[in-house]
């Protein structure tokens, strides 16, 4: 319903519900466009914003301690290529770092008792603004689509 987020930016996951989306669906299915996979190609390429927007978060100027904490490790935990997975109308995709990897990304996102965050991190994963960012890339993928398919 209208009280659900169209799109939640968590600190490892994208999730999109694309029943929110049903005016784009219909169009789109009217135009007998493979809504899956145009989702999914919406969701990817917000992924890749996403983990563009990490990178330049984690340029020297932006990280506490003097950039400590970006070494390499951190930037190469960032999740890259990331695919989508499907529950019904969700599509989730991983955000964010690789847990498994080491590297500070956690730690930037939240900042310690010692540390501040790393502010544009924060921002990423803390805002409802940047969430309608995404939400909005998206529509305009969407849109895209539409418009394609309408204009041959």
């Amino acid at each position: 319903g209208r009280g659900a987020l169209d799109v939640a930016v968590r600190k490892n996951s994208l999730s999109i519900d694309f029943s929110n989306f049903a005016e784009y669906a219909e169009r789109l299915d009217e135009l007998n466009a493979d809504l899956k996979e145009i989702f999914q190609d919406a969701m990817e390429q917000a992924a890749e914003t996403v983990e563009w927007d990490i990178m330049d978060a984690l340029a020297d100027a932006n990280l506490p301690a003097l950039g400590k904490y970006s070494q390499g490790a951190t930037e190469a935990s960032v999740i890259r290529d990331a695919k989508v997975q499907w529950q019904g109308s969700v599509g989730e995709i991983p955000i964010g770092f690789d847990k498994t990897k080491p590297g500070a990304g956690g730690w930037l996102i939240t900042g310690t008792p010692k540390m501040r965050p790393d502010y544009k991190l924060e921002d990423i994963f803390s805002r409802r603004k940047y969430e309608n960012k995404i939400k909005k890339q998206i529509e305009e993928h969407l849109q895209e689509e539409i418009d394609e398919r309408l204009g041959g």
